[in-house]
């Protein structure tokens, strides 16, 4: 193995949620190999405040990120590896960002948690259910690489 870790990028439409929760997961539990971030097409204004605190609930703090722009990386970084976590992302971002090793692009699909309608309870188990999603595919992609 490499001393130094690879950098992954994780996209998405906002980077509030899923992308930061992505990043957040992959640091903690793949830190010792990779350096994770994240961005959004259209960067919103904070991390929701129920991604911080569903990762809280597994010791990770994400409280301090923010949403940023494609941008900040695009031409920055030594990506290796960029995971699209919304649709939206994978229609939008760059087919080839510079650098990235070919079969290096994946999608994993997952539900914007912030569209669940209900109680507070309710709400939060979408977003329990999103990081849960991202936990097992993280742990599987983890295996692979």
């Amino acid at each position: 193995m490499s001393a130094h870790k690879r950098f992954v990028i994780f996209l998405c439409n906002g980077n509030t949620i899923r992308s930061q929760m992505a990043e957040g997961l992959l640091n903690h539990m793949g830190g010792d190999r990779f350096t994770a971030v994240s961005a959004g097409v259209e960067p919103g204004e904070k991390v929701h405040p129920m991604a911080i605190a569903v990762l809280a609930e597994e010791g990770i703090d994400i409280s301090h990120h923010k949403p940023k722009a494609i941008g900040t990386y695009l031409g920055k970084e030594a990506i290796l590896h960029m995971i699209t976590v919304c649709d939206k992302a994978q229609q939008t971002c760059p087919r080839v960002w510079p650098g990235l090793p070919e079969g290096n692009r994946h999608h994993w699909m997952l539900d914007n948690p912030s569209a669940t309608e209900g109680s507070e309870e309710e709400k939060l188990k979408a977003f329990r259910n999103v990081r849960d999603d991202l936990k097992e595919k993280i742990k599987n992609w983890l295996k692979e690489v």
